[in-house]
């Protein structure tokens, strides 16, 4: 059976329309319908439960103190009693006519089938230029982002197999107005996911729910979970550079021990320092030790601000504080 899961919101001179549509569409396909509304204020759970009269597939779920669309498609999929889950838009702009492609496409390869507007036969339809351009950007963004190699991530439009829905159900966090990029980025490796073209309608009624918010909300779940899904391996890239620097910080801290446990190794190298700083008009700050023994320092003179003078390694010993270069024999 079909479960067709529709998220509303102030949706209510839209059912009138859709429903018959998907009367036909669905004839002969076992299913349910179930409308999830978000308390609508122009009544939009009330006039499905008017509906329902004549629909008896037709179930109507009213959220109160929830808002959302993406969360109102993860529960009604927790509530549909079919084994093929569905989501579409109420305001008629998905084509209802493909649906039974898409119940086909998951019977057979019991994965996930997307309505794409952006493969070879699926259009924007009337779109204006703005909105094309901000659902391209977001779209190949998405793709990027998050490694997809579906065209239409952000479809509204798609069918899931049940057992695939429940098995990556707990590690959702449905939030924003785009659940599929959600779904998509939480499939096991290997999940079949087909792409079904379809071309985008314009809508009959009510007002479109694009609103400045709704991008921004969708911008934020975009790195919320970008940031989840790279945040384990970040961790495993700063634990071993960690590492890497203790590591590297404890050999240096080796070869200058003595400067710690000897004393007078470290009054010696103190006075090595400043010999060289006076003999040969040497910065203190332009010498840097390397390895500490008792008798003699390893060091690195780099002359900094003083045009192209190379950096050379010197020997010095402490008996007497002279220096050679250290592939001196």
């Amino acid at each position: 059976m079909l479960s067709l899961v529709i998220p509303t919101y102030n949706e209510a001179e839209s059912l009138p329309m859709l429903l018959p549509r998907l009367q036909g569409a669905l004839k002969g396909i076992p299913h349910e319908i179930i409308i999830v509304d978000d308390d609508s204020p122009d009544g939009t759970w009330h006039k499905a439960e008017e509906l329902q009269a004549f629909y008896p597939t037709l179930r109507v779920i009213r959220r109160r103190g929830e808002r959302g669309l993406s969360s109102a498609v993860v529960a009604g999929f927790r509530a549909a009693r079919g084994e093929i889950l569905a989501v579409m838009d109420a305001d008629g702009q998905h084509d209802a006519g493909l649906l039974k492609k898409l119940v086909e496409t998951v019977q057979v390869r019991r994965g996930v089938a997307v309505a794409s507007r952006y493969i070879p036969g699926g259009s924007t339809g009337q779109w204006n230029r703005r909105r094309t351009l901000f659902s391209r950007a977001g779209t190949r963004v998405t793709t990027l982002l998050c490694r997809l190699s579906v065209r239409d991530p952000m479809s509204g439009f798609f069918a899931i197999d049940r057992p695939l829905f429940e098995r990556i159900s707990p590690h959702l966090h449905p939030r924003g107005f785009k659940i599929l990029f959600d779904l998509l980025m939480r499939l096991p490796r290997g999940t079949p996911v087909t792409e079904v073209p379809y071309t985008f309608a314009p809508r009959a009624v009510g007002t479109s729910k694009l609103s400045l918010k709704v991008q921004w909300e969708f911008i934020f779940s975009l790195f919320s979970l970008l940031f989840e899904r790279w945040a384990r391996a970040a961790w495993v890239l700063f634990l071993l550079l960690f590492i890497g620097l203790g590591v590297f910080l404890s050999v240096r801290a080796w070869e200058l021990k003595l400067l710690v446990l000897d004393a007078e190794v470290r009054e010696r190298t103190k006075m090595a320092f400043e010999s060289l700083s006076n003999t040969e008009g040497w910065l203190i700050s332009d010498l840097s030790l390397r390895s500490v023994s008792a008798t003699s320092l390893t060091m690195i003179y780099r002359p900094h601000g003083r045009g192209d003078a190379p950096a050379k390694c010197i020997r010095v010993n402490l008996d007497f504080f002279g220096w050679s270069p250290c592939d001196a024999s």
